[in-house]
């Protein structure tokens, strides 16, 4: 794994190994429960700021400022407050508390040295091996169920809620971690070899596949924009991929043969576009409900919000009578809609603020060349259309931390392209 070389009498010398360690703690934070996951989250990252102060090493005064920039949007639940009525400013401590790291991040990341910064980079496989671990037991886990007659009904709803239940983390959100396991996959692994190649790509297929048996449709969605950049940028030589092409579409054409759910999902689609269904037995028809009750808030309350608070007692309101004449139990009390979110809770200033942070990532990434950057935005962008993603911890820790670093991360010196990691 690739861990920086200290200079002989530096003070890293000493430190370098159990920042390794610490560097693959954060990695396979995002996976551990949520209690756990801030104390192994937050403990590596002041480590490297104490190293980072005890050596000494000046900060440049631009990186507070960028840190205050792209942790901005935050602020704007502080500022809610005086507005919030009482009955609602609970919600809303709970959010700022589970917010918090939005802007705790970018400042710890501006502080660490770009040592630390490449040795945290250095053990970016771990999460890539977590991922991998927690779905292989995650499926393991069903499969006991399934031969021992625990499963009711082989269905894609049974296989995700009990997938939830022993993992801890939501379908969609597994999505995007494997999503961002594959780009890491297909970026910084290295395959000087033959052996290392068949241990890539046999691993990639792996982690497609744990992907298609959960369809979680953004992540999915954001996958094939990624690989359809992919393949741009690695044009010229896209011959040398066409085992790894054709290993894809074989793992498409096998999840789609031998896994149940896949085919399901894909039936809801062309139901929901031949107007068959309701909410009751179609995924599609619950997405269009929320996005019709969503866009009815938005057009009245579009200029100032309603803050976050009363927006999600007023989201249960309407699900609660919309419950009561369809004669069929919803609980979709939040937008599931990060853009949405956002913008009922702060008005067109939070919409506008919220755009402007990812703009500026996004051209953070491109100047840096950073592919892998660009893809965790890529990623973001488009499941932030269909979850709240800033308003669940794990969803807060994996963008926090990952664009935090990213956006910090080019070493001065060298090239910010990305680049293989050398083997351990």
């Amino acid at each position: 794994m690739m861990t920086p070389t200290p200079k002989a009498g530096n003070i890293f010398t000493s430190e370098a190994p159990l920042g390794v360690w610490g560097g693959r703690l954060l990695m396979v934070s995002f996976f551990l429960p949520q209690t756990p996951q801030i104390l192994a989250a937050m403990v590596p990252c002041l480590y490297f700021v104490i190293c980072s102060i005890r050596s000494k090493e000046p900060v440049p005064r631009s990186n507070y400022l960028w840190a205050f920039v792209i942790g901005s949007f935050y602020l704007l639940n502080i500022l809610a407050f005086p507005l919030t009525p009482v009955e609602y400013t609970h919600f809303l401590g709970l959010l700022c508390q589970r917010r918090i790291t939005i802007l705790l991040m970018p400042v710890m990341f501006a502080i660490i040295t770009p040592y630390f910064r490449e040795l945290i980079m250095g053990q970016i496989l771990y999460f890539v091996y977590a991922c991998f671990v927690v779905c292989l037991a995650g499926n393991a886990d069903f499969l006991y169920h399934y031969f021992t007659g625990g499963v009711h009904t082989l269905s894609h709803v049974e296989y995700r809620v009990m997938f939830e239940e022993f993992t801890g983390i939501h379908p969609t959100y597994m999505g995007m971690f494997l999503c961002f396991a594959v780009c890491i996959m297909l970026l910084l692994y290295p395959a000087h070899d033959r052996k290392s190649s068949i241990v890539k790509y046999s691993l990639v297929y792996v982690l497609v596949v744990f992907l298609l048996a959960l369809l979680a449709k953004s992540p999915l969605i954001a996958l094939v924009f990624i690989c359809l950049h992919f393949a741009y940028i690695s044009r010229k030589v896209l011959y040398r991929y066409k085992a790894l092409i054709a290993g894809l579409l074989a793992a498409v054409v096998a999840a789609g043969y031998f896994i149940p759910f896949f085919g399901q999902r894909i039936k809801e689609i062309f139901q929901f576009a031949d107007k068959k269904g309701t909410v009751a037995d179609n995924s599609m028809y619950v997405r269009q409900e929320i996005w019709n009750v969503d866009t009815d808030l938005l057009k009245q309350h579009w200029l100032t919000g309603v803050g976050p608070g009363r927006m999600l007692h007023m989201l249960h309101e309407r699900y609660f009578f919309y419950s009561i004449s369809h004669r069929f139990p919803v609980g979709y009390y939040d937008p599931h809609n990060e853009y949405f979110d956002q913008w009922l809770s702060f008005g067109i200033i939070g919409i506008v603020l919220l755009l402007v942070v990812l703009v500026i990532h996004f051209i953070r990434s491109l100047r840096a060349k950073n592919h892998l950057y660009l893809y965790l935005l890529l990623l973001f962008s488009i499941t932030f259309f269909t979850e709240t993603v800033l308003s669940r911890q794990r969803g807060v820790m994996f963008y926090a931390v990952f664009t935090s670093l990213f956006f910090f991360y080019p070493v001065r010196g060298r090239g910010t392209e990305t680049r293989p990691l050398p083997p351990q």
